[in-house]
């Protein structure tokens, strides 16, 4: 896949599974996939091998379990800059609408962007605010992102990345996680996936 002139490949884009790891140091009441997605987005930046990664936390949700995973990313990752489309004066935080082309100062800053959870909650071109996370990639370096479905336009992020979403024999779901949705009442079919693109030259 090319972008701007650079090659990324995609190094996983799957539907979560009901037996992937989980973590419930990041349960809370309404964010029953959070204990799969926190320590796989750990796991995919700690497998780049880098001693201090500069990681892009973008909209990162600023309260209540996104500031918990906030401090572990800031403990285990000191150069981590987090944006969120509401300012904030909490440490290294700024603000940046990810439905519009970042600064020019960020483009190829980064080793790692992140965006968990919110492609899908942005009523915007998908592909595009995809688009607006990669220019930020340094070579090398690897974009991370979770999803809800329904929610992403899966079918135009499926084009855009040449890949179908590969979907587990037991699909994480509100009812067979870990941390069963007892709150939001969402249908059984809910499902929440990752994107994981490298940046190869």
């Amino acid at each position: 896949m090319i972008h701007e002139d650079r090659e990324f490949r995609v190094r996983k884009f799957s539907f979560f599974s009901a037996d992937d790891p989980y973590d419930l140091r990041f349960s809370h009441e309404i964010c029953w996939s959070r204990i799969y997605e926190y320590p796989f987005v750990l796991a995919e930046i700690e497998s780049l091998g880098l001693a201090n990664p500069r990681v892009h936390n973008a909209a990162w949700g600023y309260v209540d379990i996104h500031l918990v995973f906030k401090t572990w990313l800031d403990l285990r990752y000191p150069e981590t800059f987090h944006s969120d489309i509401r300012p904030s004066t909490l440490h290294a935080t700024a603000s940046w609408d990810i439905a519009q082309p970042p600064s020019e100062a960020l483009h190829r800053r980064f080793d790692v962007v992140l965006n968990v959870s919110t492609l899908e909650e942005v009523e915007a071109d998908h592909v595009q605010v995809i688009k607006n996370h990669l220019v930020q990639v340094r070579t090398g370096g690897r974009f991370i992102a979770t999803f809800d479905v329904p929610g992403l336009d899966l079918e135009r992020v499926e084009h855009f990345v040449g890949e179908k979403i590969v979907t587990p024999r037991r699909k994480l779901s509100p009812r067979n996680s870990r941390l069963e949705d007892r709150k939001l009442g969402l249908p059984n079919d809910f499902a929440v996936g990752y994107l994981v693109l490298d940046c190869v030259g």
